[in-house]
């Protein structure tokens, strides 16, 4: 299983690579889902890859953002400077760049982005049948799913530890709608990791803990797991080398101790870890509320404050340079520890600043451990092995032939003389030969044929060197893939056709109030029972609404659903795009959550068979009317409250502390007191956003709804497009344009 682990920065990938990392992902300086992170500029780019490359590690690149139509021709200069430095793969979320990517350069292997938000086998079948050679699968995807994805004839990497977002993958509008930075566009401004409101008490219901899957590396690998991922591209270097080496040692089968267990935690992480929706991490096992930063490590506790001195009753060993934190109430003061190393149980005395408020019994914990720090930055990139053979027979060209035991390479120097005096012995080259310390290489084997020879220390140091530098040259060009061509780009020629206006929803009374256009059905229960007692009420003709996310079991029942009622619907609206991968039995369109930005994403829709899709609720009214050219069938979302995240977990659950029985929960079906049903999170400017569940057999999925319906109905109208509209809440007071005059970053 592959250790594959980020690197933000060069010095990232540097502590990568020293860390036992066996591939890396990096972003470019545009078009990357962490536009926050270092990332790389052709010249860093081409450098990173040959580095990579020489150490044998491979380099994915992250080209996973929704991309607009005026962007594509410089997303396609991009994926040019990739195929040609000849990266390992690329990521992509954006259907018309994986459909630009597979037409113009067709050898550049493409991974699924988990924004892609492939969430179950038949999502993996169909990343296969689009030439993608892997797929990122969701991060709320359990281990059963994860194997049966893995059956599937395309790797599978998962995620194994850092920071992950609360939202199902590539199903977040949160950051974009309230503000403009688009998570889907790598600008999330994090309004996840702040505190609401929920039934009366604060905290950070949307904050997950970070996930450590370090003890369940034989599990993973076990369900067909091809690789494990390390997040954190806006992580220091440090936390890089120290998160890879842990993960390398897991891999090669060492279990983890007290120590390495502490490291990680030291280095950072919110909430103390939890295991994942992987191995069944649920509900309050998943969100942390009271804090939304570094935990750090509890080292002790306050034992006496007097003046401006407090005295510190150790539990750990702490060191000159660490950075303490004293946590006093809802206060936290941090500082940074000077003064000699003091072991755990005896007393260590902090100097406290005027506004530090500390008093006896408060907790004390490291958030940064010098040490550590120190041991991270002192970790050397391991040395190459090389052999070398060394010919020096007089009247001959000096001749010394270095390899890795898979690449090789030759350097020859000017004709041997015979020895006069002296004549150079095996001991003699050794000297010369081993001196590697300014190269990546380490000497293993020397056989040295030699006959009465003169060689001068000088010629057997440049023979070296050239000999090294070649093998450097030739183990990255063997390392790297095969040159990839480039091909033309097929027309993204779009269909016409009008529309009827489209209503999505969510009772069976508001579709029964429908009297214009095409009527859709978006449940909140998909249990099957539910939807054979609402499909049988529905009129003749009606749209049903597939959900966003579900498991591999559940989008079978559908689909067998859907052909007994074949003759009654008049098609279904796909909610990812995995579900391509099922021949369905009636017309289907791509719907909302299958994110269309530009018209390439449009023209591979079309071309999986499509009748229509949705526009991005994320494009200007201008950048629609782009999209729009030619009156394709492509709805353009016109009203209603725009659904800001599906979450996994239940704030209700979690507010009761709820850990355990998510799937088999009943609050809502008995209308218990506890209920998520009409309750709202509050932020900090009292804007109250709507809670709705949507039930599966799996368990319920939580819509997170904006506290605004977005009304541009009239516009949509006004402009000849065919209107999407959604009900949900209807009754309130107000409403928001949304994007349609304020683009996103």
């Amino acid at each position: 299983m592959e250790n594959l682990a980020p690197a933000g920065t060069y010095e990232a990938l540097d502590r990568a690579v020293a860390a036992g990392a066996d591939a890396v992902y990096l972003g470019c300086s545009a078009f990357s889902a962490r536009a926050g992170a270092g990332n790389f500029d052709e010249e860093q780019l081409r450098r990173a890859v040959a580095f990579a490359h020489l150490h044998h590690v491979r380099v994915h690149v992250t080209v996973n953002t929704l991309i607009k139509d005026s962007e594509m021709d410089e997303v396609k200069g991009l994926l040019r400077l990739l195929n040609e430095v000849r990266v390992d793969a690329v990521l992509v979320q954006d259907l018309g760049v994986l459909r630009m990517a597979r037409a113009c350069f067709p050898d550049l292997p493409i991974h699924a982005s988990t924004q892609m938000a492939i969430h179950n086998a038949t999502g993996a079948a169909w990343c296969a049948s689009m030439g993608m050679t892997r797929a990122v699968l969701a991060r709320e995807c359990s281990l059963s799913e994860i194997t049966l994805a893995a059956k599937q004839p395309i790797e599978i990497e998962v995620f194994g530890h850092g920071a992950q977002c609360v939202g199902v993958s590539g199903q977040c509008l949160f950051s974009s709608m309230i503000g403009s930075r688009s998570g889907n566009r790598g600008r999330c401004a994090q309004p996840c990791r702040l505190d609401y409101t929920y039934r009366g008490k604060r905290g950070a219901w949307l904050s997950p803990r970070d996930v450590c899957l370090r003890d369940y590396l034989p599990e993973l690998k076990k369900a067909g797991a091809c690789s494990i991922k390390i997040e954190g591209r806006l992580k220091r270097p440090e936390y890089v080398a120290t998160v890879a080496g842990s993960y390398r040692r897991g891999l090669d089968g060492l279990a983890a101790d007290a120590d390495e267990k502490r490291g990680l935690l030291q280095i950072f992480q919110r909430g103390g870890f939890m295991r994942g929706y992987a191995l069944g991490a649920e509900d309050a096992g998943v969100i942390d509320p009271t804090r939304v930063n570094h935990g750090g490590v509890p080292v002790g506790s306050i034992e006496a404050v007097s003046g401006k001195l407090a005295r510190l009753r150790l539990t750990l060993d702490i060191h000159d340079g660490d950075g303490l934190q004293i946590r006093h109430g809802h206060e936290d003061h941090e500082m940074i520890y000077a003064g000699k190393d003091v072991p755990a149980g005896d007393v260590a005395v902090l100097r406290l600043r005027p506004d530090m408020r500390v008093a006896p019994g408060d907790e004390v914990v490291r958030l940064t451990s010098a040490k550590q720090l120190e041991e991270a930055r002192a970790m050397a990139i391991p040395a190459i092995p090389c052999d070398m053979t060394l010919v020096a027979l007089p009247g001959e060209p000096l001749t010394l032939t270095v390899s890795d035991g898979e690449s090789i390479a030759t350097a020859t120097g000017e004709a041997v003389s015979p020895a006069q005096k002296r004549a150079m012995t095996e001991e003699d080259a050794r000297r010369s030969l081993e001196k590697t310390g300014d190269t990546p290489f380490a000497l293993r084997e020397l056989n040295v044929y030699t006959d009465n020879a003169f060689v001068p220390v000088s010629a057997l140091n440049a023979l070296r060197r050239e000999a090294l530098d070649k093998l450097a040259t030739q183990r990255t060009e063997d390392f790297a893939r095969a040159p990839g061509r480039e091909a033309d780009e097929p027309e993204a020629a779009l269909p016409t056709g009008k529309l009827p206006p489209m209503t999505v929803c969510r009772t069976l009374k508001q579709a029964a109030d429908v009297t214009e256009g095409t009527v859709c059905w978006y449940p909140e229960d998909f249990r099957e029972d539910a939807l054979r007692a609402g499909l049988d009420k529905l009129p003749r003709g009606a749209w049903l609404h597939l959900p966003m996310a579900c498991e591999e079991a559940t989008l079978h029942m559908l689909h067998q659903l859907v052909s007994d009622y074949a003759d009654k619907l008049g098609g279904v609206v796909l909610g990812s795009v995995g579900q391509l991968g099922l021949k369905w039995p009636v017309a289907y369109g791509a719907g909302s959550g299958i994110p269309v930005m530009n018209r390439r994403a449009a023209a591979l829709l079309f071309e999986q068979g499509c009748a229509f899709v949705t526009a991005s609720q994320e494009l200007t009214g201008q950048e629609t009317a782009v999209l729009m050219a030619g009156q394709p069938p492509i709805y353009v979302p016109a009203y209603g409250y725009a659904q800001l995240m599906l979450l996994h977990h239940c704030p209700a659950r979690t507010y009761l502390g709820l850990d355990k029985g998510h799937a088999a929960c009943r609050m809502c079906d008995v209308n218990d007191p506890n209920a998520l049903q009409n309750t709202v999170l509050v932020d900090r400017k009292g804007v109250a956003f709507p809670l709705l569940r949507q039930r599966l057999p799996e368990g319920c999925l939580v819509r997170l709804m904006n506290a605004l319906p977005t009304d541009n109905l009239a516009r949509v109208k006004a402009a000849g497009y065919a209107p999407l509209i959604e009900l949900t809440l209807e009754g309130g007071e107000g409403s928001t344009s949304g994007h349609w005059n304020r683009p996103v970053d």
